[in-house]
């Protein structure tokens, strides 16, 4: 219960536009840490890792954390035991990608175009207990449009769900 309260804290104080931290963060670093962190957690999972450069953007670090954090716990928790996760970090054109793919049952389209609504669940059947709350998503599309960049999913070739978040490499403007 306190991580929801947590979690509905965070979604109110990033929709009320309150101001983020500001400094520079590596996103490779936050990649590297959420990969070991799954690993630990399944260590018999195939979470991978493709991050060549350093991409330093300025924002949030517990933020971001959070936000990359959510997307590789909905991998590891809708996806069966066997499937591979893959992680990236890559940038170009002043903006920075952070990218979490699986290969497992995906989404249906009408679920992608809601996905990112807080308490959206896609599967409504699961218990909220294995399941959460549906806030996870809304607090990773939060995270990104406070960032002054942008989310998306779309389907994984061969299957699957890939999430995407991109974020400038500067600071956004005010």
């Amino acid at each position: 219960m306190s991580e929801m309260v947590d979690d509905m804290l965070v979604l109110a104080r990033l929709g009320q536009g309150r101001p983020l931290e500001s400094r520079p963060v590596d996103l490779r670093a936050i990649a590297e840490d959420a990969v070991a962190d799954a690993h630990a957690v399944a260590p018999q999972r195939d979470i991978s890792l493709d991050a060549p450069a350093k991409v330093v953007v300025s924002g949030d670090d517990t933020r971001l954390r959070q936000a990359l954090g959510n997307l590789v716990r909905n991998a590891l928790v809708h996806t069966p035991p066997e499937t591979p996760i893959q992680v990236a970090v890559a940038a170009d054109d002043g903006q920075a990608r952070l990218t979490v793919s699986d290969h497992g049952p995906g989404l249906r389209p009408e679920e992608r175009t809601r996905i990112f609504e807080p308490f959206y669940r896609a599967d409504p059947s699961r218990s909220r207990d294995s399941g959460g709350v549906g806030l996870g998503l809304s607090i990773v599309a939060a995270v990104a449009g406070a960032h002054g960049g942008s989310v998306e999913v779309k389907e994984t070739p061969g299957g699957g769900a890939t999430f995407e978040i991109e974020i400038p490499t500067h600071a956004p403007q005010k």
